[in-house]
């Protein structure tokens, strides 16, 4: 019973590894073009999942100047992305596309926050 508790352990972990790497790996990519590239894609995320899209855009629907800047569109797109299970109901789309492109990010960022997580685990108890 031990022998199989182990294998299944083991190869949890590997492909939680396979898939942070693979994630990672697209997130050298889309973090950038999220952040530094066109607004239209930070609109579209801010559209369908913002609580409350005043804060973020002015009543013609621009965006405010504070939140143009690129470090506030990466940690929001991020943010978005750790609360994805919780707010996926706000989204007005119903893209398979987007729900795919959020689920692979969310759990990518879940996954990379937990190797942390766990390999510090051992560190704090001993």
């Amino acid at each position: 019973m031990m022998e199989l508790i182990d294998v299944f352990l083991l190869s949890s972990r590997k492909i939680i590894a396979i898939y942070t790497i693979a994630w990672a790996l697209t997130a050298i990519v889309t973090f950038p073009i999220i952040s530094l590239g066109s607004y239209k894609y930070i609109i579209f995320i801010d559209k369908n999942l913002a609580k409350d899209l005043g804060k973020y855009y002015d009543p013609n629907d621009y965006m405010r100047p504070r939140y143009q800047l690129s470090w506030e569109i990466g940690s929001r797109f991020i943010y978005y992305c750790i609360a994805y299970p919780f707010i996926r109901r706000r989204a007005s789309t119903i893209s398979t596309k987007f729900s795919i492109f959020m689920w692979w990010n969310t759990l990518g960022l879940w996954f990379f926050a937990g190797i942390f997580l766990v390999g510090a685990l051992p560190k704090l108890f001993t």
